[in-house]
């Protein structure tokens, strides 16, 4: 199952908070004394949930169990770590405020942790981390609006970029273009959900509205060929999770997952884990299953150059890690 573990890989799309390993979460839930039911439980290695908005309901439990920025430290470090042992040079993870804050963190407090976590983790295992600030949709537009004044207002070492997340079904672009248009204004790096439970329509709208540079997901683009063509045209990356979308059953299998199709036509893709322990997912393991539909050697390197290309990595930091990869 190794074939391609020397391939070196980056990882633009994961939700840092949903990294976290049943055996971290019973740990977590033992020093935070947080009661945890059994049936969440799935393996040694994923959750188990029956539908979408089942998992939405287990995502939130399992990660309630994250409260002190000492939690952060760790999740952080030991998704790292395991990247590292994945052969994967870079990772941009996407975090919550309003997560740890609702557990009663600053903003401060558990962004200097996952910070010092990914110096000790690039010291240790030579692996480079940045992270992008989401505004969560279903809180609502003003929820969204106040998380990126705080970005914008507190630079800090570790935030690279601004994302949206969420219920896109019921919360479209159009919410939030007072928002984005702050970002762009600033020259803020913006990547934004579409396209994963939603069509065409507000893939393109978020396109217009949001002015992303990367979209997550962005796969049922394949619906309307004049909207991959504009996303090609524009340049936009897509950060393609199909094991997730398979998990969720938005595809039945990675056969008819249109990656490799959209890859064909000449959209630069990528392939990530998105919430790894929830769909049993590894960055290992989505460059497999991309191997075993067909993806040469050379276009598995060229998701990688794609996702370190179009990270919100500093310029002299990117440069060094292609320099790697070449």
């Amino acid at each position: 199952m190794n074939s391609t573990l020397h391939i070196p890989k980056a990882e633009i799309h994961v939700h840092l908070e949903a990294t976290i390993t049943p055996s971290l979460c019973r740990k977590f839930a033992e020093r935070n004394k947080v009661k945890l039911s059994a049936d969440i439980f799935g393996s040694e290695y994923a959750y188990q949930w029956e539908d979408f908005y089942d998992f939405i309901k287990r995502y939130d439990i399992v990660t309630s169990v994250i409260h002190t920025p000492e939690d952060y430290y760790e999740l952080t470090y030991e998704y790292l770590k395991e990247c590292a042992s994945h052969n994967v040079l870079y990772v941009e993870a996407m975090v919550s405020s309003t997560h740890a804050k609702a557990k009663g963190m600053t903003y401060h407090s558990f962004l200097d942790s996952v910070h010092q976590a990914s110096l000790d983790a690039e010291r240790d295992f030579g692996i480079v981390s940045r992270y992008l600030m989401n505004g969560i949709r279903h809180l609502g537009a003003e929820s969204v609006q106040v998380t990126a004044e705080e970005v914008l207002s507190n630079p800090h070492p570790a935030l690279v970029g601004f994302g949206l997340a969420g219920d896109e079904l019921h919360f479209p672009p159009h919410l939030f273009t007072k928002t984005f248009d702050m970002l762009k204004q600033e020259s803020y790096p913006i990547t934004v959900h579409a396209g994963e439970w939603d069509g065409p329509e507000n893939i393109r709208n978020a396109i217009h509205l949001l002015h992303p540079t990367r979209l997550g997901h962005g796969v049922r683009s394949i619906e309307d060929l004049d909207l991959v063509k504009e996303i090609i045209d524009k340049d936009i990356v897509l950060e393609t999770c199909p094991t997730s979308n398979i998990a969720t059953k938005i595809y039945d299998n990675y056969k008819t997952h249109p990656v490799k199709k959209l890859h064909d036509l000449g959209v630069r893709v990528t392939v990530n884990s998105d919430d790894p322990p929830f769909f049993n997912a590894t960055i290992q393991g989505e460059y497999e299953a991309m191997a075993g539909i067909g993806f040469s050697e050379n276009e598995l390197a060229s998701m990688t150059r794609n996702a370190i290309k179009s990270s919100f990595l500093e310029e002299d930091k990117k440069i060094k890690i292609l320099t790697k990869l070449d």
